[in-house]
């Protein structure tokens, strides 16, 4: 009589254990894809990142080759290829955010790039916030400008902004605007 009561509990622990290996495989399959997504938009982060870079890149690139640095503009429709995808990264005008004189003691005559400082040197002497005088400014400008770089991807959702500095060395009659 005994044998009767345990094949009947042989199937319901079978039964039991069935629902618990499902559970099992149902939650592995959502925690998969749920890892899935995290990892898919962490990789469409950071191709919206490369795309403002490479965008940063090319407004540094075309402030370095300008005799006139305020005369470039915004770029708000600047297309970046990534490879797979191609975003539209939005590009502000270089904004000019410091400005020094080059004292001509800092200068050396030995290389090409500070040889242009030389020629055309204002003769007028900087006087300090204690009133002396300093040496001769020479023909150059230290300046640092900012250029801020945008991608909204509306398709993903991804949103990345970034700002970047760039140290130039221009002529005297550039002002910072």
């Amino acid at each position: 009589m005994s044998r009767r009561i345990q094949s009947g509990m042989t199937l319901v622990i079978a039964l039991i254990m069935l629902i618990v290996l499902t559970l099992l495989v149902v939650s592995a399959i959502r925690f998969g894809n749920i890892s899935l997504k995290i990892a898919g938009n962490a990789q469409t982060e950071a191709e919206a990142f490369a795309a403002a870079q490479v965008a940063v890149e090319t407004t540094v690139a075309a402030i370095a080759a300008s005799p006139n640095i305020a005369t470039i503009g915004a770029n708000p429709q600047l297309a970046v290829s990534t490879g797979a995808v191609t975003y539209t990264a939005s590009v502000s005008a270089p904004s000019c955010v410091y400005s020094k004189p080059v004292s001509t003691d800092t200068l050396d005559p030995g290389k090409a790039a500070d040889q242009v400082c030389f020629e055309g040197q204002d003769q007028d002497k900087l006087v300090t916030s204690g009133g002396t005088l300093t040496v001769t400014p020479s023909a150059c400008k230290d300046q640092q400008w900012e250029v801020t770089a945008g991608v909204n991807d509306p398709n993903s959702g991804a949103s990345v902004a970034i700002l970047q500095g760039a140290a130039v060395r221009v002529g005297a009659q550039v002002n910072c605007p």
